[in-house]
């Protein structure tokens, strides 16, 4: 598999080419191709997707109709009335198919967290050699990751696939996006009495697994997939460089006046800063651009990664788009007390050039596997 051209809109490119990247029982490819090559909106976007789940789940394909509506979810707005509802067919679809297409042996859990609820899925091989917690990021829900990481379950590792706040299910519970990943993660191992575990993180989980592993010492390996150490960064990179450095300025100086007003003309004009913005608020449960990165400021590795002490894994895309690239080539220099320290920069020339390896997923998952085994098994 390789990284797809499809749609001239990057934004919508990588979204089209995350389920791409699962070839032929994700999707009918030449269709997606041939649909969402020319979709310019929102509204397009949404149809086109939409229409496809619905056809999938008429012919009874639900992996196909899961990642379809997950797609048309995907760019929803919080205040359509339709978002729920699309997530909540979309989980149901997911469910069917791993009971009926793919027959993946799993256990559902709702684990206690702060009054309220973390949803988990525990796929256990029959003899398991080690156990992965895994993490998804700032817009993802464990479902769509079941697919992905079942190869590591063929491996025999006991996964712990898991939500914590801002994330799917937990947004229905308004448990927002926060910084302190840490916290749920503790009450997944007290839960599940783990006392032993490596964790990847996906995405902006990246982060949130490279924080756990400052403060939660039951995790003994830790994977960036991919690296991301700040997020108030990564949610300014969005802007041209000039737009970026008044944002930033504006922010420093607490000019949330200016800074509301620059960002709300932008979203007027770029695809990615309007959906960014419309779902940053919403996972945050903030109501301002300037209190969104008061949230994210917040979600830095800057003064606690001399704590992570354990095996790490760096995981980086070239041609990332999301995370830029001296994020990664910064943190391989700030982490002085690692047990060990492996670092791959995948490249174009081999595939795996872009954020979490969309259109040649395998290639990382791959090297996780051979890295995993190598150190936390140590085989």
């Amino acid at each position: 598999m390789v990284y797809e051209k499809v749609n001239p809109i990057q934004q919508y490119n990588f979204q089209i080419n995350r389920v791409l990247t699962y070839g032929e029982l994700a999707c009918d490819m030449n269709i997606v191709r041939e649909k969402c090559k020319n979709i310019k909106t929102f509204d397009e976007w949404i149809k086109v997707w939409s229409s496809i789940g619905e056809t999938s789940k008429q012919k009874q394909e639900f992996l196909k109709a899961a990642y379809a509506l997950r797609m048309a979810e995907f760019f929803m707005k919080s205040t359509d009335s339709q978002k729920e509802k699309i997530y909540e067919d979309c989980i149901d679809c997911f469910y069917k198919a791993f009971d009926n297409e793919l027959h993946i042996p799993y256990k559902k859990y709702s684990i206690p967290f702060e009054n309220k609820a973390l949803n988990c899925i525990r796929m256990t091989p029959e003899n398991p050699r080690g156990t992965l917690l895994v993490c998804g990021g700032y817009d993802s829900f464990i479902e769509e990751f079941v697919f992905q990481i079942w190869d590591l379950v063929q491996k025999n590792y006991d996964i712990v696939l898991f939500e914590g706040p801002g994330q799917g299910e937990c947004l229905l519970h308004k448990l927002y996006f926060r910084y302190d990943f840490e916290k749920a993660t503790t009450a997944i191992l007290d839960y599940f009495n783990i006392n032993r575990c490596a964790m990847i993180g996906i995405s902006w989980g990246g982060y949130f697994a490279m924080r756990c592993a400052a403060f939660e010492k039951r995790i003994e390996a830790v994977v960036a997939y991919d690296v991301l150490d700040n997020g108030f960064e990564v949610m300014t990179n969005i802007f041209p460089s000039l737009i970026c450095k008044i944002v930033v300025h504006a922010f420093n100086h607490k000019n949330s006046t200016l800074l509301n007003n620059i960002v709300r003309f932008c979203i007027k004009k770029s695809v990615i800063a309007d959906w960014a913005f419309s779902q940053g608020m919403y996972i945050t449960g903030t109501s301002s651009p300037y209190e969104f990165y008061e949230n994210l400021s917040k979600h830095t590795l800057n003064g606690i990664s001399d704590n992570i002490t354990q095996d790490v894994l760096l995981l980086a895309g070239e041609k990332d788009h999301y995370v830029p690239l001296k994020q990664y080539n910064r943190l391989k220099e700030n982490l002085p007390n690692a047990h060990s320290l492996t670092c791959k920069l995948f490249t174009e020339k081999e595939g795996g050039e872009q954020h979490c390896q969309i259109g040649n997923h395998h290639i990382a998952i791959d090297y996780i596997i051979n890295w995993l085994n190598n150190v936390f098994l140590k085989e």
